[in-house]
Formats: structure tokens, sequence, C-alpha cells
């Protein structure tokens, strides 16, 4: 899947892409396939509650290829390396 198909991407009134907090994550494996698990926040609100219970109050559980999960892996670590690019050592960013 290209990750810079916009069309099926959610967006704020503003512009701004809609997103949620990502608070835990997991996998497994079941019967030949692999499970991904992503809890997340919707609010503060909700961020304090995780911080007191360590349970995310939202989740979702889908099942993924595996070669699905290779290609998410390398999406995932191109933005991150270029997101490490784009910050300084101390979290600010850099001419952004």
């Amino acid at each position: 899947m290209a990750d810079t198909d916009m069309s099926k991407w959610d967006f704020e009134e503003n512009g701004d892409v809609k997103t949620n907090r990502l608070v835990e994550w997991g996998v497994a494996s079941e019967l030949g396939q692999m499970v991904m698990r992503v809890g997340y926040v919707r609010s503060q609100r909700e961020q304090e509650i995780y911080n007191g219970t360590d349970r995310a109050p939202h989740q979702i559980q889908v099942s993924i290829s595996a070669a699905a999960a290779r290609d998410l892996s390398m999406q995932l670590a191109k933005y991150a390396d270029w997101l490490d690019l784009k910050l300084s050592p101390e979290g600010v960013p850099n001419g952004v």
C-alpha cells in the first residue's frame, strides 16, 4: 500500500490529519498468522487514566500477513529515520 495515498486518511476541519495517541502495542502469532494489537487514547483525560491503570481504553487487534508486517516495518523505519533527521537531540524541530 502506498503510504502517501491521502484519500485513505481522515482529516480535521482545519486540514490536519486526525490522530489518537499510541500508548501500547504488541504482536503475536496465532494459527499461522500474525496478530498486531494497538492500544490508544483519544484525550488528555484518557491519557491520565491510562497512566494510572496501564491499560489502554481503546484498542484494535488485526491479523496481518508476514509480507504486510515487513512492508509496515519498512514504512515505520523510513519515517522514523526521516523524523530523526528533522529533530535535534533535544527534540526541538530543526528548521520546521
